[in-house]
């Protein structure tokens, strides 16, 4: 007879006390399940997310939650079993690099890296839906919402492309940001302005890569400084209302 054919699961001990598993490979998804240090866990799959003690990767195990591979002894620093499907789908939109664009295919670009927790990093690139890569910053990430320049634009340079706005004007897909001179490397920061968070426009839904919690959905003031500077909203020059 024929013998069944089951998927490769293997198991691993946790090393830490109380590690938390989550519904996604990052603190700030909820926490799904507790592990008590020497629990073996079978990991189904890896991801990357936000960086722990130096690693991004999540391991994803059979309760159906991530625990950072920080916390997992696996034996390896890298993935050792398949990387997890996912993630939101490659926008339908049909802007060209550098052209139009509309603003639901700003945010389901955006989204496309937010779904997949990609790691911040000012040096390394990742691929946009068409594999046109872009720095994995806060401005690269905004560049490749908006389909422009890869590897992306700086803080600096963002106003060579996006213009002054009032927050009464506001709307999906705008920018909201410390740029401009001064602003270059990390004494800068722009973020996409998704909605306000209620009725009082005091605060508002962000999309944004940012440090050790690298691309996510957030929630800022507005308003919010970045040292001396204050962050205003802006427009994308190609944006099609």
């Amino acid at each position: 007879s024929l013998a069944a054919v089951l998927p490769l699961v293997s198991a691993y001990p946790i090393t830490g006390n109380d590690v938390n598993c989550r519904a996604g490979p990052g603190t700030d998804s909820k926490v799904v399940k507790t592990y008590a240090k020497g629990t073996d866990v079978k990991v189904t799959c890896q991801a990357n997310g936000e960086s722990i003690s130096g690693s991004t990767i999540w391991d994803k195990t059979s309760d159906n939650c991530y625990v950072s591979d920080f916390y997992v002894k696996t034996g390896s620093s890298g993935m050792v079993v398949g990387e997890c499907s996912g993630g939101s789908k490659p926008p339908s939109g049909g802007s060209s690099y550098n052209g139009k664009i509309s603003r639901k295919e700003i945010l389901q670009r955006a989204n496309y890296w937010v779904s997949r927790h990609i790691p911040y990093s000012m040096s390394k690139t990742y691929p946009d839906p068409q594999g046109r890569r872009y720095r994995t910053d806060c401005s690269g990430f905004v560049s490749m919402a908006l389909h422009a320049n890869s590897p992306g634009y700086s803080t600096v340079s963002l106003p060579e492309i996006a213009k002054p706005i009032s927050w009464s004007d506001i709307k999906p897909g705008d920018l909201v940001g410390t740029l401009g001179p001064g602003t270059g490397g990390a004494a800068g920061h722009v973020t996409l302005f998704k909605s306000f968070t209620d009725k009082t426009k005091k605060k508002y839904n962000t999309l944004e890569c940012r440090g050790s919690a690298g691309c996510v959905a957030h929630v800022r003031e507005v308003g919010w400084k970045d040292g001396k500077f204050t962050s205003k909203p802006y427009r994308y020059i190609r944006v099609t209302d």
